[in-house]
């Protein structure tokens, strides 16, 4: 699963593979993204659009009340066209998360769990696969959205047993487009990013806390035990 992530690149950074008005959001860098926090999402009013969401998807169709409404913060890719949840949002309503890291732990024989942050070469900014629905509760319309998860590349199967999908620069268009529908073909983005185009390595526990969201989170433990 994807459970915590992380968005500490600038405004400029972000415009560099991006393409949306800064004006239209009012940007803040955060280090350590929790369920139920604003996510920052691009496409999901059409091209070159940017705006801020509740992770953890709220189904259209939901009467439940707001104390009682689900934290779908993930998605599998395996049942994304079939779940009752995501089908209508993966055939319709799509959209990327942005992040320019993430986070899983990892098992420890003792019981202990062992953070590491993950990213794509350089740590750039990118794109997780993600669907999105409006909800209307009492207090107006609710724009949520999750994440799609897929099974682990060589990197991430050292801490976890599945990872988020990351969509590829170069099909961010695919993904994108409000006029496709085909659910079998689109399923074809949502494989493991190679894992020669990420690198790894480990955190403070600190990250685990959702309170602590400063700069000094992505500090690795030490040099010698980089992955």
């Amino acid at each position: 699963m994807c459970g915590r992530f992380g968005i500490a690149t600038d405004i400029e950074g972000l415009l560099d593979f991006f393409d949306f008005d800064p004006a239209s959001i009012d940007y803040v860098k955060s280090y350590n993204v929790a369920p139920t926090n604003p996510v920052l999402t691009y496409g999901a009013r059409g091209a070159n659009t940017a705006e801020y969401m509740r992770w953890g998807l709220i189904p259209f169709w939901s009467t439940l009340g707001e104390e009682k409404l689900p934290i779908a913060i993930n998605a599998r890719a395996e049942t994304l066209a079939t779940n009752g949840m995501f089908k209508d949002p993966f055939q319709r309503r799509r959209c990327l998360v942005i992040a320019d890291g993430f986070y899983e732990w990892r098992r420890n024989e003792d019981g202990s769990t062992t953070p590491f942050r993950f990213g794509v070469t350089n740590w750039e900014p990118f794109g997780f696969a993600s669907v999105w629905d409006e909800w209307h509760g009492p207090d107006g319309p609710v724009h949520s959205c999750t994440i799609v998860t897929t099974t682990p590349n060589k990197l991430i199967e050292q801490v976890h047993n599945r990872m988020p999908v990351i969509v590829p620069r170069e099909a961010y268009g695919e993904w994108l487009d409000r006029d496709a529908h085909d659910t079998a073909a689109l399923s074809r983005l949502l494989t493991p990013f190679p894992a020669d185009a990420m690198q790894m390595y480990e955190i403070s526990s600190a990250i685990g806390k959702v309170k602590n969201d400063t700069l000094d989170l992505l500090e690795p433990v030490s040099q010698s035990r980089l992955i």
